[in-house]
């Protein structure tokens, strides 16, 4: 089935969910699915594009509440690497108090999402320190993005993104760990923990800047512990799509280096000790 056909089937499971039935025809997440065999026919393909974006929608606003101890006052939201708005659309049913700002490469996703879903976006760079967010967020959200970063730009990512959020805000991404080697061929980890191929199923991209990243979370946690603004207060694996690893940062610049360190890897020893039976 084409895209073109696909997108007349939408309206129907938009409706169940009460959201936008548009859909850009450039949709890479939406592309995918419908050209993924694994679903028996385009209807379950359709259906999982906006069953998933609101799970994702749920899981976001779950760790808020029990995680980040958000108890339902106004904060704002940067939704990095938003794409073309598949969990966008349904952040204002499941988050109406949230100020949601998007943000992704793709100028068009960005119109689309301004123009079809009614929510604010600015447009991201390729290069890190040219990031250019003048306001700082109580959220920034990076729903798989760190699973496509090369180990050049990876630590300046979190870096850059990290000092968009408020003291006493939260970064959260996810990132491909140990459980996703099934799914990426059981590829090796570097010394570092960290392993990069030149592939993605987003064709625009240049791939050597945006390919399939997998890391450990003794990379992770080495990353935070370098930064003096950031403490990873939560880490759950296979949390996302049962297989990608959730970490929840939260900006505490009052935290010395030497008692960050420590208590970074004390915090990761005890991690470790649950998953390194691999």
């Amino acid at each position: 089935m084409s895209i073109e056909q696909a997108l007349k089937l939408c309206p129907k499971f938009a409706l169940a969910h009460q959201v936008k039935s548009d859909i850009h025809h450039k949709d890479f997440i939406f592309q995918f699915l419908i050209e993924n065999k694994v679903f028996e026919t385009p209807e379950h393909a359709v259906a999982y594009y906006f069953d998933d974006g609101l799970r994702s929608a749920k899981k976001l606003r779950n760790l808020l509440q029990e995680i980040c101890g958000w108890q339902g006052e106004p904060i704002r939201l940067f939704e990095f690497a938003s794409g073309y708005g598949c969990v966008t659309r349904h952040l204002s049913n499941i988050l109406p108090e949230v100020a949601v700002t998007s943000c992704d490469i793709h100028l068009e996703a960005m119109q689309f999402i301004s123009e079809q879903l009614g929510v604010n976006t600015t447009i991201s760079s390729s290069v890190p320190a040219q990031l250019s967010v003048p306001d700082q967020y109580d959220i920034i959200f990076a729903l798989s993005f760190f699973s496509h970063m090369p180990k050049a730009t990876w630590t300046q990512w979190f870096n850059a993104l990290l000092s968009k959020v408020k003291k006493g805000g939260f970064l959260i991404f996810t990132t491909h760990g140990w459980l996703s080697r099934k799914y990426l061929g059981f590829p090796e980890f570097d010394a570092d923990g960290f392993w990069f191929a030149k592939n993605s199923e987003q064709k625009d991209l240049d791939t050597s800047e945006y390919g399939l990243t997998m890391v450990t979370p003794l990379f992770v946690f080495q990353q935070a512990a370098a930064n003096l603004t950031g403490r990873i207060i939560f880490f759950r694996e296979g949390y996302w799509w049962e297989h990608q690893d959730l970490y929840i940062v939260k900006h505490e610049s009052f935290i010395s280096k030497p008692a960050k360190i420590l208590n970074t890897r004390y915090r990761f020893l005890t991690l470790f000790r649950k998953i390194k039976n691999r």
